[in-house]
């Protein structure tokens, strides 16, 4: 049987290890990694100019459009600041502090031997000024209107002719605050003066004890 010398075996063994070199294969595998991340790089730059192209796009149409918004929210300040205008306006046309009807509940208060010779009426008002609207790009602070605050008060100068004068004082000013007017309405009736006692000019016979009582209602905002 004749036998075969393959001198060619050597090399065709490394060409076969040249081939299945792991190196190598890495290299291939890397630059075929490479590719495909060049490629999703394109991809996501194609998508970017594209987005990008959009915001141009809605930017010009805001920019169009930019001076209707400011006019239109111009003219919804004016409407509200008229509104609260009228609204004040209303509240200090309906919500007048009238003395009618604590003289009229005065009159139903009264007590024996009780004479009021006088009556007073005032009313303090401090201004609170008011804040003017603030508005940005994207809020609005309201303001705030000038108001008052308005304290009324009732004092009511009265003589006690009764049998022991000054005896009825207490029940005068009792008889105030339990009467259903001044219940809802005062803060408090306080007596704030009482003088000894006197004898009237008229009838020496008959003494008398002077007296004033505040009736104080409560601080109110216009």
């Amino acid at each position: 049987m004749p036998i075969r010398i393959n001198l060619l075996a050597e090399q065709l063994a490394e060409e076969e290890l040249r081939r299945r070199d792991p190196v190598k294969r890495a290299v291939l595998v890397a630059i075929v990694i490479a590719g495909l991340l060049a490629a999703w790089g394109a991809y996501l730059q194609v998508r970017l100019a594209r987005a990008q192209g959009e915001v141009a796009a809605v930017e010009a149409q805001f920019k169009q459009v930019e001076p209707q918004f400011k006019l239109v929210r111009t003219n919804q300040n004016r409407i509200a600041q008229a509104d609260r205008n009228v609204a004040a306006l209303r509240q200090l046309a309906t919500n007048r502090f009238l003395w009618a009807p604590a003289l009229n509940a005065l009159q139903f208060s009264m007590v024996g031997d009780v004479q009021v010779v006088r009556l007073k009426t005032e009313q303090t008002y401090t201004v609170v000024e008011g804040t003017k609207a603030v508005t940005n790009a994207s809020t609005v602070t309201k303001g705030r209107l000038p108001s008052l605050k308005e304290k009324p008060l009732l004092t009511i100068e009265a003589r006690d002719y009764s049998a022991q004068p000054g005896g009825q004082i207490l029940n005068f000013q009792g008889a105030l605050n339990s009467n259903t007017y001044f219940q809802a309405h005062l803060k408090k009736a306080e007596l704030t003066g009482r003088s000894a006692v006197q004898s009237d000019a008229a009838d020496a016979s008959r003494p008398f004890v002077l007296f004033t009582i505040d009736c104080q209602y409560p601080e109110r905002t216009r």
